[in-house]
């Protein structure tokens, strides 16, 4: 007895798995893209803005790529005692 979840010994399961391969591929392709659109439009909505509207909200303009890459953290709200550093 096989302990396998995919017997694939004839051509049909071998063109079932072969067009979900191809189907799962184009999903995630079409998602990155949908992201990268995503990513573009608020980079360009954020540079669009003066110095003087981005002090509005809380950020500055070197902020704006690390926000549209969604990799920006905000460090100014999280003061940490010195002294408690390292401790659990």
């Amino acid at each position: 007895m096989s302990n396998t979840f995919f017997n694939v010994t004839n051509n049909s399961s071998m063109l079932s798995v072969s067009a979900y391969r191809i189907v799962t591929f184009i999903e995630s392709l079409a998602q990155r893209i949908s992201k990268a659109k995503e990513r573009r439009k608020t980079f360009y909505t954020l540079h669009k803005l003066t110095d003087r509207e981005l002090n509005d909200i809380g950020i500055s303009r070197g902020d704006i790529r690390s926000i549209a890459n969604e990799t920006f953290e905000d460090y100014r709200f999280t003061k940490v005692n010195p002294n408690l550093e390292g401790s659990v």
